[in-house]
């Protein structure tokens, strides 16, 4: 929840505790009684009236829906199940080992993975640098390779597509002389 959101539900939570101060006094005090209604009368047939509880419905059905919102989370992971039981190997686990792969292949740098769970299997989304002396079509197969044998003899898991983005070249420092 971003700041906006928590600001506007700090309002909110204040103005319906309020309200429903008011609302609990009504029945014991009758000068309470007799203020409400006032209130009530006031905005009997005024369209203007409609538009301050018109913001709290918005806000309310705003907050409903961030509720139940499913919220993905990188602590997911891919089931397994075995004779023995059931086996859970989480995506960041995955995104490692695709990582870990990844950078066995000469002339790629700062590799990043992002493992994506599929009904049948999991996808791999891999950016990388590139050296400026590598072939790239030939570096990113070896890549693809790499990470897709590596990933199904340790974890067991079934990879359908690694797609590999190369995002630039990447530089290369010189060596101080001294």
């Amino acid at each position: 929840m971003n700041i906006i959101d928590r600001m506007f539900l700090a309002l909110y939570s204040l103005f319906i505790g309020l309200f429903s101060l008011i609302l609990l006094f009504v029945p014991f005090y009758e000068e309470v009684y007799w203020w409400t209604s006032r209130i009530f009368d006031i905005y009997r047939f005024d369209w203007q009236y409609v538009l301050i509880p018109g913001f709290f419905f918005i806000m309310s059905v705003r907050f409903l829906m961030t509720g139940l919102k499913r919220r993905t989370s990188k602590n997911r992971g891919i089931i397994k199940h075995t004779s023995y039981g059931e086996i859970r190997i989480s995506l960041n686990t995955l995104e490692g080992m695709a990582q870990k792969s990844a950078r066995e292949i000469n002339g790629l740098r700062e590799i990043k993975a992002a493992v994506h769970p599929l009904a049948e299997g999991i996808l791999i989304n891999v950016n990388a640098l590139c050296a400026p002396d590598v072939n790239i079509p030939e570096a990113t197969v070896m890549m693809q390779q790499s990470i897709k044998e590596y990933i199904e003899k340790y974890s067991g898991i079934e990879v359908r597509e690694v797609k590999v983005s190369i995002e630039n070249i990447a530089s290369v420092g010189k060596g101080r002389v001294e």
